[in-house]
């Protein structure tokens, strides 16, 4: 499914959970419920972005790389745009991903997963896997 797919039903899911939220507290309650989710989620997504940026330069200023920050980093912007977008589903996500756990789960499986892609598997035979470049030769050329 192309991405212009994915936000039509995106869209459409958001439409039909507005509709039943509104028919459940009614269209008022529920505009003010959807305006404080992205005054709340603003706030938060900022605190949240300022405590990763935080993190992000004492690793830096260690001299160790700071992997972990820059998925949290991710996670935040992404949690960011979901909050702005009106819509309770977009929220939930967005609200879930300012989670440190769930953002430490991200990180871990996306370190998993290139982990997996750049270091070859050991245990193979000789002269088996990726090609090696020697980068102090390749950058003589």
């Amino acid at each position: 499914m192309n991405l212009l797919g994915i936000f039509g039903l995106v869209a459409l899911a958001e439409l039909v959970v507005f509709v039943a939220v509104e028919r459940r507290i009614g269209l008022v309650a529920a505009l003010l419920v959807a305006l404080a989710t992205a005054l709340l989620g603003s706030a938060l997504v900022r605190r949240a972005g300022l405590s990763v940026l935080g993190r992000f330069r004492e690793k830096l200023a260690g001299g160790t790389l700071p992997g972990r920050e820059l998925t949290h980093g991710a996670a935040v912007l992404v949690a960011g745009a979901l909050l702005i977008s009106p819509g309770f589903l977009t929220d939930a996500i967005g609200f879930t991903l300012l989670v440190p756990g769930v953002r430490d789960a991200i990180h871990d499986r996306v370190a998993n997963r290139l982990t997996a892609r750049i270091v070859p598997p050991e245990g193979g035979p000789e002269g088996e896997g990726p090609p090696i470049i020697d980068v102090d030769s390749w950058e003589a050329r």
